[in-house]
């Protein structure tokens, strides 16, 4: 099975947010090859953003700062690929009235042309008008539930 891991699953794995169990359970399943994960680009960048402004946060600077970036960075390149994202489909994301953050929307056009079967986000609520006949969207509890929280027989 092909994930697609939203940004905000990184985040909420580093600060121990409310779903990080959940996460934690998908991370360990990918690590053991039981599904593929897939980040886009745009992912890394915000990732790259994200990281350096929490280390900042905890005073933490160069060349500590860099070194730990780039830590932070390789885990997240060791869990997910990063996904293309063709410019045809790129317009379809500006122009998808079904979403009302066109960041999501990129994030789920990612996940149809790289043929995710999942996409794995916090907020749920950003993709309830999404298209889910091809690409099915879950929370990572919601995830771990039906995927992980089964008998083995029966995946």
């Amino acid at each position: 099975m092909k994930l697609f891991l939203d940004t905000n699953i990184f985040p909420e794995f580093i600060e121990r947010r409310a779903e990080f169990d959940s996460v934690c359970q998908i991370l360990d399943a990918i690590h053991a090859s039981r599904f593929t994960a897939f980040i886009s680009s745009g992912c890394i960048y915000t990732l790259a953003f994200l990281f350096e402004r929490s280390l900042k946060r905890q005073d933490i600077h160069r060349p500590e700062l860099t070194k730990r970036l780039r830590g932070y960075l390789s885990e997240v390149l060791e869990v997910a690929t990063i996904a293309e994202l063709s410019h045809a489909s790129v317009e379809s994301a500006v122009y998808d009235e079904s979403f009302d953050d066109i960041e999501d929307s990129f994030q789920y056009q990612c996940a149809i042309e790289n043929r995710c079967d999942c996409l794995i986000t916090i907020n749920i609520d950003d993709f309830k008008n999404a298209d889910q006949a091809s690409l099915e969207i879950l929370t990572p509890s919601a995830f771990v539930e039906k995927y992980l929280n089964v008998e083995p027989s029966k995946q």
